[in-house]
């Protein structure tokens, strides 16, 4: 499968001197970020229609380039040139100035639609609609018209299109300028565009300062992970994400990050020993909020790696381990056993959730997250703030490593499940 990306635009409304396609976002250029998604969704043979030089020495040897030598065509002559380097074979067709979720181009793939398609959003809550295009769709899924200024519509256009060969026929029949719009009317008007329903899916249009604002509160939000545990979702994602945010455009790497972060760690361990619980729960704490900003700003840039989650995983048992060591130093003697406690159940959460994932196995459900990594160095951070250490080492303790024995129960029926 081929993908087309029409990037000639300018840029002159979001009032900057750079083309519009390599504008930044949290990082990376708006063009990066659509062709990122692209392959993320398995497409390797990607065609940019470009018309500003920078923007061809921004690509180079990355994709396949095709010059608008006549940009004020507008959209529908890239689309006319795209769809013609795509050698009258089927398409997808993305715009620059788009940011979508990777996903909807996959599931709109494994749909395998046999004409023309637009993705749909049924949801207009939260959108420009003044800005918007917008759709009207049958009760069959035919598109029967699209624009800005339709008065009568139930849906929005995300700018994620399948193109079968028609689209360049019908790309051929205009003259002079026109719009990608123009040529998707043309296919409507003869029940040849049909809507998939994307709606749930992120996307967002960039065309004002006020979008692209607003592009970036969406993708900082798309960071916050299903799996993150309470602590982290409601108390510090709120925190790291701002760290996130300003970290993004500076060279500071997520490995770096996952260094950092251990540091604190093994600096909050050196606290407690030394007898300053109450530093010692803030650092840990502090630890655990900048623990998340590796792996934001690595998904911000595009630059997940499974070294770096190793790294990450790796480092934040080390943490644990210091974290707790130091917490036992303070009273040897009466913590030792159930520190060790703690210390085999905190260690055995983590392994066995990562010996689970070799099997394509996760543990879901509320037990789950009553000792996550974040729940349990918020713990430490209020023990060591009402120096109630004993406390903490024994509620750790046991929960933990009831945590494990429920995971015990939990497998087999989980591989049951897997097979089934």
């Amino acid at each position: 499968m081929k993908a087309v990306v029409l990037a000639a635009g300018k840029g002159e409304r979001l009032g900057t001197s750079l083309p519009k396609p390599l504008v930044r976002l949290l990082g990376r250029a708006l063009v990066d970020r659509a062709i990122d998604a692209l392959r993320k969704a398995g497409i390797k043979e990607i065609i940019v229609v470009y018309s500003d030089p920078r923007v061809r020495e921004h690509l180079n040897g990355r994709v396949r380039l095709v010059h608008n030598e006549d940009v004020e065509r507008e959209g529908g002559y890239s689309l006319l040139k795209g769809a013609e380097a795509a050698g009258g074979e089927p398409f997808v067709l993305v715009m620059a100035d788009h940011i979508f979720d990777h996903v909807m181009v996959a599931k709109l793939l494994e749909s395998k639609p046999e004409t023309t398609t637009l993705c749909v959003d049924y949801s207009l809550k939260g959108r420009d609609l003044e800005e918007a295009t917008k759709v009207q769709v049958d009760g069959e899924g035919w598109i029967t018209d699209l624009g800005k200024e339709l008065s009568s519509y139930n849906a929005l256009d995300t700018g994620v299109f399948y193109c079968t060969p028609e689209v360049l026929q019908a790309a051929r029949r205009f003259e002079g300028s026109f719009t990608v719009t123009d040529v998707m009317k043309h296919l409507a008007g003869r029940r040849r565009l049909r809507a998939f329903d994307a709606t749930g899916y992120m996307w967002w249009d960039v065309d004002t300062r006020e979008e692209l604002r607003r592009a970036e509160e969406m993708l900082l939000r798309s960071l916050i992970k299903p799996v993150d545990g309470f602590v982290s979702r409601y108390i510090n994602r709120r925190i790291s994400l701002r760290i996130s945010r300003r970290l993004v455009d500076t060279p500071v790497t997520p490995n770096a990050i996952s260094i950092f972060s251990f540091l604190l760690g093994a600096l909050a361990g050196g606290l407690f020993a030394y007898g300053y619980a109450a530093l010692g729960g803030i650092m840990a704490q502090v630890s655990s909020i900048i623990d998340g900003c590796d792996g934001e700003i690595a998904r911000l840039r595009g630059v997940a790696s499974p070294y770096g989650a190793f790294l990450d995983s790796t480092l934040d048992r080390y943490a644990d381990m210091l974290i707790l060591l130091g917490i036992i130093a303070t009273n040897p003697e009466e913590l030792w056993l159930v520190g060790g406690l703690a210390m085999l159940g905190s260690y055995s959460i983590s392994y066995t959730g990562s010996r689970a994932e070799l099997f394509g196995l996760t543990f879901l459900n509320l037990t789950e997250n009553l000792m996550k990594r974040d729940v349990r160095l918020f713990l430490i951070f209020l023990a060591g703030v009402a120096n109630q250490l004993f406390g903490v080492l024994l509620l750790l303790a046991v929960l933990c490593n009831l945590v494990v024995l429920n995971r015990f129960i939990q497998f087999p029926k989980l591989v049951e499940g897997a097979k089934n």
